[in-house]
């Protein structure tokens, strides 16, 4: 929110009693008209002293006040202009509801504009509105108030700027770049006004015309390495490879230690398969003395990403690495950069060791502290997991992050306790009333929480579920996975694992078959270990032929996949058995034998039919 000089310097002189007899005229030092009544004098007094206290208010940054005082002030004296344009401006900051809708964001646009007409060189203001008004695509009325202050303000030069914004918005290119050209004779060329004119060229595929305007910007400082590297990008687009490489190269040959020269060549000689050249631009980029730390890292994070998508030979990378590391040995961003690399490359034992020693130059950065336990979950060593999370809490306030990891690391050691206490902390973090376990109760649910926070407590109840369940705690997983379906009721995940564990329990088979047909609808029809389910089901039901269908349908679609497992092909076996098949039986039991280092019952299995 911008206030001007004026009202500031009124608030001010108000405030220490210089204005004290400022009641008998208006805030712009205009007298009130001769004709009005006294009525209409007092309402306008009244309207000004409220405007005044608003501007009290603004300037000492207590704006809910200001709001109602400029608001009070409009509603008493609609007709005073200042007090209008005040109560407009904060309205458009209002981020309530009712005051975002169309109808009312227009309405502020109306009460801002009687003062914008009566006070034309308000240069400030009149921007602001024109803006506004762009935004609500009252484009029209934005060229007209620019239009008018680039004639009453000539001197303004920047109005060009907005107009050829609206301009063009408006499709009116001609005049859109009519005041472009008009700013650059009177302020003279520049980068980014040579590639605004060209963007909106291009976008009118007058390449020829685009080309011209970046030659010329050349021509007026042939020794300006950037001017060259725009026009070696603009050949980018024409895919005139010859001209993009010889521009770039002429800008680095006219200022050998440019970092952005070296960094369009190298991802010129990357798009061209030259990995040979991309390297060792890349190599001279990090060594650019015009490239700070977090350019150098966003460039090496790009470089790598690129490496492990490609599944390229990381030996590469490792080398680059080393000249970051070099220059920045006790920087946590590059620590936190080797962590991650070291990660994506499947090393936890050393992505863990780099992001331990950025965590010791910067204790209370959580992200680290999550990093870590990441790592350290990836690498089976849960216990470590929980300890880092302990650890963590002394210097970090746990957010869901952290309390998710270390909830999943209690779930992996079968720490069933813990890993439900977790879970319940990150539900009452959502929902504060609501019973992590028990019956759950839409009324403890917030009326304001969003899809989203319903999805992930309901996603979380499914997980407390399956630690329940595995911890033998079945009627209370049952009404985990209940209370999951209250919240989503197209929750795939809590359909399929309640299903299953009903069925494999001894529960009602009828709902189980529902439950489970409910998770194959849409999206999940063709997943594995939901059709394994509904299979496994039908097998319980005596459904045979009908089970193997099912069960084929899974089978085809985990092949090669993390789903393909033995329980997928146990049950396939099981099924063939039952509607008559002994050899296909042994072959897939035989198949289940592939994903499993407890062989012995499906050993018995294949034995007991040969």
């Amino acid at each position: 929110m911008r206030i001007g000089k004026v009202r500031i310097l009124l608030t001010v002189l108000v405030a220490v009693g210089i204005l004290a007899g400022f009641h008998a005229a208006d805030a712009s030092g205009r007298g009130g008209k001769a004709s009005e009544t006294k009525f209409e004098r007092g309402n306008r007094e009244k309207a000004r002293y409220y405007y005044l206290e608003g501007l009290r208010h603004q300037v000492e940054g207590r704006h809910a006040e200001a709001y109602e005082n400029f608001k009070h002030a409009n509603r008493i004296d609609p007709s005073f202009v200042e007090g209008a344009y005040s109560y407009a401006q904060l309205r458009l900051a209002n981020s309530v509801d009712t005051m975002t809708s169309r109808a009312e964001l227009a309405r502020s646009l109306m009460l801002m504009r009687p003062y914008v007409d009566s006070f034309p060189e308000d240069y400030d203001e009149v921007i602001y509105y024109g803006y506004v008004a762009a935004r609500l695509d009252s484009l029209q009325e934005a060229i007209r108030v620019y239009e008018r202050t680039d004639t009453l303000l000539p001197q303004r030069t920047a109005t060009l700027l907005h107009l050829s914004d609206v301009y063009f918005a408006a499709r009116e290119d001609e005049k859109g770049l009519d005041a472009l050209n008009r700013y650059e004779k009177i302020e003279g060329k520049s980068p980014n006004l040579t590639l605004k004119k060209i963007s909106y060229l291009i976008n009118r595929s007058d390449t020829a015309a685009a080309i011209r305007e970046v030659t010329s910007l050349v021509e007026s400082n042939p020794r300006e390495a950037a001017y060259l590297l725009l026009k070696g990008n603009l050949f980018q687009l024409t895919e005139n490879k010859d001209s993009v490489e010889a521009y770039f190269k002429k800008a680095e040959e006219i200022a050998p230690g440019y970092g952005a020269a070296k960094l369009a060549l190298a991802d010129f000689y990357r798009q061209e398969g030259d990995s040979l050249g991309y390297d060792t631009k890349t190599y001279e980029a990090l060594l650019a003395e015009d490239f700070g730390l977090e350019e150098k890292t966003a460039l090496l994070s790009e470089y790598l990403q690129k490496l492990i998508y490609d599944k390229s030979n990381t030996k590469r990378g490792d080398y680059l690495f080393s000249v970051l590391e070099t220059q920045y040995p006790f920087e946590p961003s590059v620590l936190d950069l080797a962590a991650r690399y070291n990660a994506a490359k499947g090393d936890f034992g050393k992505a863990i060791e780099k992001i331990g020693y950025a965590i010791d130059l910067d204790l209370d950065n959580d992200v680290y502290w999550g990093q870590k336990m990441s790592y350290l979950i990836s690498d089976d060593r849960w216990k470590e997991a929980l300890e880092t999370y302990n650890e963590a809490v002394k210097h970090v306030d746990p957010g869901m992050g952290l309390r998710m990891l270390c909830a999943s690391a209690a779930q992996i050691g079968e720490d069933y306790e813990l890993a439900i206490k977790m879970y319940g902390e990150l539900i009452n973090h959502l929902a504060p009333l609501a019973k992590p376990v028990g019956k759950l109760e839409l009324s403890d649910i917030p009326k304001q929480i969003s899809l989203d926070g319903l999805e992930q407590i309901s996603n979380i109840y499914t997980t407390i579920g399956d630690c329940s369940y595995n911890a033998g705690k079945l009627d209370q997983a049952f009404q985990s996975y209940e209370n999951a379906l209250l919240l989503d009721p197209e929750n795939a995940m809590a359909l399929n694992n309640y299903a299953y564990f009903l069925v494999e329990n001894g529960g009602d088979i009828a709902k189980a078959a529902d439950l489970s047909a409910r998770s194959l609808l849409g999206e999940n029809e063709n997943n594995p270990t939901f059709l394994d389910t509904y299979a496994w089901i039908l097998y319980k039901q005596g459904k045979y032929e009908e089970a193997l269908d099912y069960q084929k349908r899974s089978i085809d679609n985990s092949a090669g996949s993390a789903s393909e497992s033995s329980e997928l092909w146990d049950h396939y076996g099981d099924i063939l058995l039952a509607t008559g098949d002994r050899p296909g039986a042994i072959e897939a039991w035989k198949k289940a034998l592939e994903f499993t280092e407890d062989k012995k019952a499906i050993t018995k299995k294949i034995n007991e039919n040969k």
